[in-house]
């Protein structure tokens, strides 16, 4: 593997899907990480939003958040209203994916996320994410 950046080469990053047609390779995940965060610990802290998720993340990964939700909304919990990203860095493991880091803060103590996205069909797709 080479140490090059993506791109490096001089030409336009540029793969194909599955009917042949050229694709140019994802661009940043970092937003798209953030926000999912964001929304998997409202989702996990009993909060409403699962919903804006589905098209993001794999079916698993659905199953495990409605299932945190399910038990924090027995417990109680209605969310985290003041969830913010203190930091994030991704690291493009591959031109297919890339693991990304995020700290989270949620009032005054700090939770680490760790996730994993794919390039599904030309769009980001969450198939790991582990809330800490």
């Amino acid at each position: 593997m080479s140490a090059e950046p993506l791109g490096a080469t001089g030409r336009s990053p540029v793969r194909r899907d599955v009917y042949g047609r050229a694709r140019a390779v994802l661009g940043d995940p970092s937003p798209l990480a953030c926000t999912v965060t964001l929304t998997a610990i409202q989702v996990a802290r009993g909060g409403d939003g699962i919903d804006t998720l589905l098209r993001w993340i794999t079916p698993e990964l659905r199953d495990a958040l409605t299932r945190q939700h399910s038990l924090s909304r027995r417990a109680g919990r209605r969310g985290a209203p003041d969830a913010r990203i203190v930091r994030a860095r991704v690291c493009r493991v591959s031109r297919d994916a890339a693991e990304v880091s995020v700290i989270a803060a949620v009032g005054e103590r700090t939770h680490p996320v760790a996730m994993r996205l794919e390039d599904w069909s030309g769009r980001w797709v969450v198939t790991v994410l582990d809330l800490g």
